[in-house]
């Protein structure tokens, strides 16, 4: 992350600098008066796709490459993890100076911050989107602008895409997030649109006490092939026989995100060398470390996106936008109860939004004023 600090006459000249500098990517960290002037303090990532194209940089990897030896896939992925870890900590530091420098801003900013904090987002995306509004304004004015920042970001694939790509698609994820639910949903999702002839169920749980038949139950009542598979070779060998099918959907053994185990799940995918689509299936009610430390983990499965259940147990939807938002990890679907299949559906980020307003005004003493601006500005019943 590189980080730079502005001094300029006012707001508009410190940001169209910045901007220019760093880039149309560049997150504010703080915005201050400083004698008369305004001090702006912004960061960028470090591009790494962009290092790749330097012409250095590819002479430096060339002569490390000459030498060099292969580190395996394991290592990999929980330097990954710690790195990451590392990441989120060195933003929240980040974000909580740019809280501080909200001493000498005007309230109705400071209100946005605090009311942003409530919906339960990090420091770190909270300070991005309050800090980039004009210096002066009222509440009624910043809040819209503020949702619809937070919905633009949202990355919302086109309703169904996953069921009307088809293919085979294999479902990740941590134990206990309703991953084998999950597949029965979007099974019995696909039978209702297109027919049962075109879709099939495999399942890889091999773990857990049942797991194979709670899925195979769902596949009798949908009357539709369900195969077990323990290996590669046994899963490359169902995948082929099921190839005639549009969609093949594959449950996978849910596992804790600091399981060694892990890396053998999404490298025995790998494995059978078909082209395998992976999604992430995510809690709604798990703490934001939590999410992001499974995000992390499971990267190296190459995620197409996420699939995000129990969304009528959360308590705050916060943890969930920000860490989707962060890691810019593409929501397919949202599940909100155990009926097959009719609590889930293609997610929509006005919708998320919204609902992570009315969980949030709850108990806040501006609730009706916080849920009437939501509504006005997302158009959808908060």
């Amino acid at each position: 992350m590189r980080i730079k600090r502005f001094l300029e006459k006012d707001a508009r000249t410190a940001m169209s600098r910045a901007r220019a500098e760093l880039g149309p990517e560049a997150v504010i960290l703080s915005n201050k008066s400083v004698g008369g002037k305004v001090e702006l303090v912004a960061a960028i990532d470090i591009d790494e796709a962009a290092l790749e194209h330097n012409d250095i940089f590819a002479e430096h990897q060339r002569e490390l490459g000459a030498g060099s030896t292969p580190v395996d896939a394991a290592t990999l992925a929980d330097l990954q993890r710690e790195l990451g870890n590392l990441r989120s900590m060195i933003e929240g530091k980040l974000a909580q100076m740019s809280w501080r420098s909200m001493a000498g801003v005007p309230s109705a900013k400071a209100a946005v911050h605090a009311r942003l904090a409530g919906l339960g987002l990090s420091a770190s995306l909270t300070g991005s989107l309050a800090d980039i509004l004009p210096a002066q304004g009222e509440m009624e004015d910043y809040w819209p602008v503020v949702l619809q920042m937070l919905v633009s970001r949202l990355n919302v694939p086109e309703e169904d895409r996953l069921l009307d790509s088809g293919g085979f698609v294999a479902l990740m994820g941590s134990t206990g997030v309703g991953k084998t639910t999950t597949a029965a949903k979007l099974a019995a999702r696909f039978v209702l649109r297109h027919g049962r002839e075109n879709v099939a169920l495999v399942t890889t749980d091999c773990y857990r006490i049942g797991g194979q038949e709670q899925l195979q139950i769902f596949a009798r009542y949908l009357d539709i092939p369900c195969v077990v598979a323990t290996d590669a070779k046994e899963l490359r060998s169902a995948l082929r026989k099921l190839a005639s099918r549009h969609l093949v959907l594959i449950d996978t053994a849910g596992m804790s995100q600091r399981d060694e185990k892990l890396h053998g799940q999404y490298q025995m995918l790998e494995d059978t060398g078909l082209d395998i689509r992976t999604y992430l299936v995510l809690s709604a009610t798990a703490q934001r470390e939590a999410l992001q430390e499974t995000i992390q983990a499971f990267k190296g499965a190459e995620l197409a996106g996420a699939i995000a259940t129990k969304l009528d147990e959360a308590v705050s939807l916060g943890g969930l936008v920000d860490t989707l938002i962060e890691n810019s990890l593409p929501l397919a679907y949202v599940s909100d109860g155990q009926q097959v299949p009719n609590d889930l559906a293609p997610a929509a980020a006005r919708s998320i939004v919204a609902r992570a307003v009315a969980l949030a005004a709850d108990g806040a003493e501006d609730a009706a004023v916080m849920r009437g601006h939501a509504q006005r500005s997302l158009r959808v019943n908060v």
